[in-house]
């Protein structure tokens, strides 16, 4: 029988030894690997420590941990790290896509979901993009293993040796229980930090109901929903009700008969139940004094702890509804005002019809009339002026000088006569033939009754200075007529000075001034408020001709046109006539 040799071979020897320093290490780093995840407060500083008892405990040359990144790439970034590290993690550019640059130990742990060892980095030709920077760093062999969040790889542990083959079966078993742990770890920290974000959350969340609630200045209560007791209720309520809050706590509202009537109690909850909410549900409730007030009532189930109850918001509209009442019964008696005007004016309207067809029928008799007086009765006016005539003709040797001036006297007279019932005439047809407004230069009417007076003004040795004037929308025949009428009478009324005539307009917001000035006889103050009226005249025929009718006329052309006219003078100073034309719409 072969006896045991007393010796193991001196290689085995030294594998044994390797082999219990190499688990013994690793026992090492899963012991304080576990402490700190019991200790451990945030998920950073945890894989930081991990990181460092792999490098300082396990002596390993480098390991860091890296998070699978879900981008187009399929990046793998690294999150911590310690050892000699020498910003190898800025050069790497590790994916974990199934790429040429996916196929190193990173890549196919992540895709495989299994550890993946590269016991030599040198040879491996998986590793050949990383083998010149790896090797500068002295870096041998690795050992990637997956780190899982249920079923899913969210991230790795990647540990780096300075030698070949470093990684054998009873160490990767140890190193993977080891990042089972440190998966557990990192799950169960954002598990508690999610659990105190949600704690927050919800804290903040009762906090801000709670202020919400207490100090909204609408009336708010909890109820429960089963038996409708008050679980809570703001201050606003107490005061809409007059309830102390403690008196109201535990109780219902038909217990407090705020509700008065169970039947409307039950259809709002039999409603609120149907849709889940209600908003601004009308009902009728009682205060503490029994005051009845109009209320409108929004609510809504919530569940507090186990408890399904009833927030509802509750606003007093009695005085709004009153408002709203009086507003009606304004409306109401508006409307019958309205409709009583409305009435009053339909009748006045027919009664202004009756009176624009009488005044109608009365201007046709005014027409008439002035045909009448422009045919009829000048007639016998030149009768009279004829026969007289003829009478000094044939006759005029055998009159002596008092027979002759009473005949030019009769013939003058007739002459005048003929001349006032023309300026009748004229005057009664500015309403009655005036023509429709049309766009009309000024400066054309200036120079129109310029010519018409071309006579008087070269008798008179007359000076007319005429301003660019403006164009406006006015009775083109009417316009030279006013103009001619002022200018003649500036022409006229002068004494032993040449006469001087200067006319100009100014634009106003709604209209124009125009001006006639002259440096004529002048007006006394007295007269003229007086001076447009019809056979008005302040001196004697043999003085100044004219029938008194001219100015009267220029009123009535102005009146035609909405505008106004007056004059400003003083004895032997001239006169300046001013009237107003409204602008055209179209400037």
């Amino acid at each position: 029988m072969d006896h045991l040799p007393n010796k193991l071979p001196q290689d085995l020897s030294k594998d044994l030894k390797r082999d219990f320093q190499v688990i013994n290490r690793a026992l090492r780093v899963l012991s304080a690997c576990t402490q700190a995840v019991i200790r451990a407060i945030d998920e950073a500083t945890l894989l930081q420590t991990l990181c460092q008892l792999i490098t300082e405990e396990a002596a390993y040359r480098m390991a860091w941990v890296g998070y699978v990144c879900h981008d187009a790439a399929k990046t793998v970034q690294p999150i911590v790290w310690a050892g000699y590290e020498a910003e190898y993690l800025k050069t790497v550019n590790i994916t974990w896509a199934n790429t040429p640059r996916g196929q190193g130990p990173t890549g196919r742990a992540i895709r495989s979901r299994q550890p993946i060892a590269c016991q030599n980095m040198l040879e491996d030709p998986n590793f050949a993009p990383w083998r010149e920077t790896a090797q500068q760093r002295g870096y041998q062999s690795s050992l990637v293993i997956p780190l899982f969040d249920a079923r899913e790889v969210f991230g790795t542990l990647n540990i780096y040796s300075s030698e070949a083959d470093a990684f054998n079966p009873q160490e990767l078993a140890l190193l993977t229980e080891l990042s089972d742990s440190l998966s557990f770890g990192i799950l169960a920290l954002r598990a508690k930090q999610k659990r105190q974000q949600l704690e927050q959350a919800l804290k903040l969340s009762e906090d801000k109901f709670a202020k919400a609630f207490y100090s909204s200045p609408i009336a708010k209560s909890i109820i429960t929903l089963d038996e409708g007791r008050y679980l809570d209720v703001n201050h606003s309520f107490e005061w809409l009700f007059g309830y102390v809050r403690e008196e109201v706590l535990e109780r219902t509202a038909l217990e407090l008969q705020i509700w008065q009537k169970t039947g409307d109690c039950q259809q709002m909850l039999q409603e609120l139940k149907f849709q889940g909410k209600l908003r601004d549900y009308e009902v009728q409730l009682q205060k503490h004094n029994g005051e009845k007030i109009l209320c409108h009532i929004s609510a809504e189930l919530i569940q507090i702890e186990e408890t399904i109850c009833i927030l509802s918001a509750i606003e007093n509209i009695t005085e709004r509804r009153q408002a709203e009442l009086m507003i009606l019964r304004l409306n109401e008696e508006l409307e019958q005002r309205v409709a009583e005007r409305t009435a009053e004016l339909t009748e006045a309207t027919k009664q202004l019809q009756l009176l624009n067809q009488e005044l109608q029928q009365s201007n046709q008799e005014l027409e008439q009339f002035a045909y009448v007086a422009s045919h009829d009765l000048q007639e016998p006016l030149r009768a009279v002026t004829g026969y007289t005539q003829l009478l000094m003709s044939e006759y005029g040797d055998r009159f002596d000088s008092t027979a002759q001036s009473y005949a030019n006297f009769v013939v003058d007279g007739a002459k005048r006569m003929q001349r006032l019932i023309q300026d009748l005439l004229a005057y009664s047809r500015v309403g009655t033939r005036g023509k429709e407004f049309v766009t009309t230069d000024c400066n054309l009417g200036v120079q129109q009754a310029l010519r018409n007076l071309r006579v008087a003004i070269a008798e008179n040795q007359a000076t007319v200075t005429v301003e660019p004037l403006p164009t406006l929308n006015a009775d083109q025949n009417q316009l030279v007529q006013l103009f001619q009428n002022l200018i003649g009478n500036a022409i006229k009324f002068h004494e032993d000075n040449r006469p001087d005539v200067q006319i100009q307009a100014t634009k106003r917001d709604k209209d124009y001034l125009f001006q006639v000035k002259d440096n004529g006889i002048g007006i006394s103050s007295q007269y003229l408020d007086q001076i447009f009226e019809v056979f008005k005249r302040l001196h004697t025929h043999d003085e100044y001709p004219g029938t008194g009718i001219g100015l009267a006329i220029c009123k009535k052309i102005v009146t035609r046109h909405s505008g106004e006219i007056w004059a400003e003078s003083s004895l032997g100073m001239g006169t300046t006539f001013y009237f107003t034309i409204p602008r055209s719409i179209y400037e």
